[in-house]
């Protein structure tokens, strides 16, 4: 009999997780918190589950349950990339670099044919100012990540940013453009390109590139930069009525940020 209520509560967890990341993907996050307590409160050593309530602690600004559930799920699961990776990621949006080269590193080594686990040591090495060790990781996760997909797009605007941060202007610019190229829709990468043709003085190219990063979904880069920089353009490309809207436009953006 007590087998078989272990294996009811078991059968009731995976439930209850599985309509956790249903609301989780659903942006349901009062929803998803309640079942994946649910969840844990049957099998307190499930560790998606438990990777799934450090990610919903993520956005409740709770860094201490998310830090504690990622510690639980490797300890009772080192074998596991995900719980690894994203205790590496979590360290790595702390800023606790040093710490997250660890966990990074196991899930790798779990998954050699993963991409992220590599990107975010790069991006780690980088943050601790290690550029070799951070170059050949770049590389690496460029060589991994699949064709034509978001997840390259990022990785090669990020070795782009690094190769300009490096002085490696042609090379980095290469990148950025290859990002662009597997994906268009990426205004984060318009933007990117828009900065550095302005420094190289190819300003008529730039503002080319800042106007399509404006059409495209605001994520990371917001509204309120891309007006900023095409103002500084327009100036430069000595027109005046151009820069004036967009400064206009930047500063009411400013304006409806502060409300």
């Amino acid at each position: 009999m007590i087998w078989l209520l272990a294996l009811q509560l078991a059968v009731n967890a995976t439930q209850h997780y599985e309509n956790a990341k249903q609301d989780f993907a659903q942006r349901k996050f009062s929803e998803a918190v309640s079942e994946v307590d649910i969840a844990l409160h049957e099998s307190p050593n499930m560790v998606p589950a438990l990777i799934l309530k450090a990610r919903l602690a993520i956005f409740a600004h709770r860094a201490d349950i998310a830090r504690s559930c990622l510690i639980t799920a490797v300890t009772d699961d080192p074998a596991s990339e995900d719980a690894q990776f994203f205790l590496g990621l979590f360290y790595y949006n702390q800023n606790d670099f040093s710490m997250a080269v660890s966990p990074l590193q196991a899930a790798h080594a779990l998954s050699p044919k993963s991409p992220m686990p590599v990107f975010y040591l790069a991006m780690t090495y980088e943050a601790m100012s290690d550029a070799a060790k951070a170059s050949d990781l770049y590389q690496q996760a460029e060589n991994l990540s699949p064709e034509k997909t978001p997840q390259r797009a990022e990785i090669l605007l990020a070795y782009g940013r690094f190769l300009l941060m490096l002085g490696q202007t042609p090379d980095g610019i290469k990148k950025v453009r290859q990002s662009i190229q597997v994906n268009p829709g990426f205004r984060e990468a318009h933007y990117e390109l828009a900065k550095e043709l302005n420094v190289e003085g190819d300003f008529k190219n730039a503002a080319l590139e800042a106007e399509q990063a404006l059409t495209l979904p605001e994520l990371n880069v917001k509204d309120a930069q891309i007006h900023f920089l095409l103002a500084r353009l327009y100036m430069s490309l000595k027109q005046p009525d151009l820069a004036t809207a967009h400064m206009e436009k930047f500063k009411a953006a400013q304006q409806n940020a502060l409300k």
